[in-house]
């Protein structure tokens, strides 16, 4: 029987394979890159719809591989950092309020109007810390399938209540005199709170899902 030289064919196969597996691994490698460039484009064009849209990329581009381009999980995102800035905002808050209770020798009267004044803030911010809690627990139901549309409305109302009770919580400091420092400390972290709670309102007015 004559022999069948198949080296030719194999050669062939072998050259094909390599440049078809060449090619593959060329788009796997670029794939993360691109998708990555997606993500960020995603979460950019989300964010031009918010008050503070610098402010609002600056955050959320560093969970972009995270959030993808789903849109809830840029709100869910949102909310969590959100929830970290109120606590962080309510932890200053509460340590002037330690500190503004302490004796303090000729000026009793406007210790305890202070005193006040930041007890009403950090009752307002501990509310808002508490429907930001409410918030992210009803985005989890939005992937059940069964009135989502209610589901936003709702998330949206807590959002929005909480950044009413961040405004309420600087009222005070308005309206009655008290040192001067407290009132610029206070005032600087709630406003760079509401910034965010501003920002996050935004996003979860424009979800549609």
């Amino acid at each position: 029987m004559e022999a069948i030289n198949i080296s030719p064919f194999i050669c062939s196969i072998t050259l094909v394979f390599l440049f078809l597996t060449s090619t593959n691994i060329q788009k796997t490698a670029a794939t993360p890159s691109s998708y990555s460039q997606n993500h960020k484009m995603f979460v950019k064009t989300a964010c031009n719809s918010t008050t503070y849209p610098d402010k609002c990329y600056k955050s959320l581009s560093t969970y972009s591989t995270a959030i993808k381009s789903d849109p809830i999980k840029l709100c869910t995102t949102a909310l969590k950092l959100n929830m970290k800035s109120a606590k962080e905002a309510t932890s200053v808050v509460s340590k002037l309020l330690k500190k503004s209770q302490k004796p303090a020798t000729g000026r009793k009267s406007k210790v305890v109007t202070e005193t006040l004044i930041l007890k009403d803030c950090l009752e307002e911010m501990e509310d808002s810390i508490e429907e930001l809690k409410q918030a992210i627990t009803e985005m989890k139901t939005l992937r059940d399938g069964d009135s989502i549309a209610e589901h936003i409305t709702n998330v949206r109302t807590w959002v929005s209540s909480a950044l009413t009770d961040e405004g309420t919580c600087t009222d005070g400091f308005e309206e009655m005199k008290v040192n001067k420092e407290t009132k610029k400390t206070v005032t600087k972290v709630v406003q760079e709170l509401a910034t965010t709670t501003s920002n996050t309102l935004a996003l979860i007015t424009n979800l549609s899902y």
